[in-house]
């Protein structure tokens, strides 16, 4: 069974009351955020110990607590640094448990684990880059577009592929960027070739059909 802290007792007390936040907020004067952060053990989010005390004394005011017990448990959880702030019991005497958690076999085992997961990370991302083909996007013209016998296309794949439209050849930017002129001698539909490859001889293939209207 778990221990109660001392914030699951002052929340507690408040539902059974049936006080919402805002309700006890308003009785207290005491900010909603601060209540919260107290039925929570936020200590970090709250002023010093003094005002934690205080708003305890108001939970045991407005709820008809005895505040003994309520700072018993509170002092049973954390103790009180030189600067006010409370700080949890279980942070104060760390030392076995961390001897225990992090010996220098664990140390190790941890630093080869992240090293070989980094290492088998790196060698299946190059694997994969280099087993898929190209990527090739075209940005216009979209897909069913009424267009002029000549027509710009404009998309992008990788700077070290191969492209061609409509097997023609298609020079490409250094960032693999591609602007093209496109005659299209027909009227109706047509549609558009584009081929990618790369020097392992992996390809895409994109299709577009456009509506060509003199």
């Amino acid at each position: 069974m778990q221990t109660q802290t001392i914030g699951d007792l002052l929340r507690v007390a408040r539902e059974k009351a049936r006080f919402t936040l805002e309700d006890l907020a308003a009785d207290t004067h005491i900010k909603v955020e601060y209540l919260l952060a107290l039925e929570e053990n936020d200590f970090d989010a709250l002023p010093a110990a003094t005002f934690i005390k205080a708003y305890i004394r108001n939970y045991a005011r407005v709820f008809k607590l005895d505040e003994k017990p309520l700072f018993a448990i509170l002092r049973r959880d954390y103790e009180e640094s030189v600067r006010g702030q409370l700080i949890p019991r279980e942070f104060l005497y760390p030392q076995l448990k961390k001897k225990t958690l992090w010996s220098p076999v664990h140390l190790v085992l941890l630093s080869a684990i992240i090293i070989f997961s980094v290492f088998f990370s790196y060698a299946g991302w190059q694997w994969y880059q280099l087993s898929r083909p190209p990527a090739l996007g075209l940005i216009f013209p979209a897909e069913n577009a009424e267009v002029s016998s000549k027509i710009i296309l404009k998309g992008n794949t990788n700077p070290e592929a191969i492209l061609t439209v409509n097997s023609a050849p298609v020079a490409l930017q250094a960032d693999g960027s591609f602007e093209t002129e496109l005659y299209l001698p027909q009227e109706g539909v047509s549609v558009i070739t584009i081929k990618a490859s790369d020097k392992n001889g992996k390809s895409s293939t994109l299709q577009r059909s456009v509506r060509v209207k003199f």
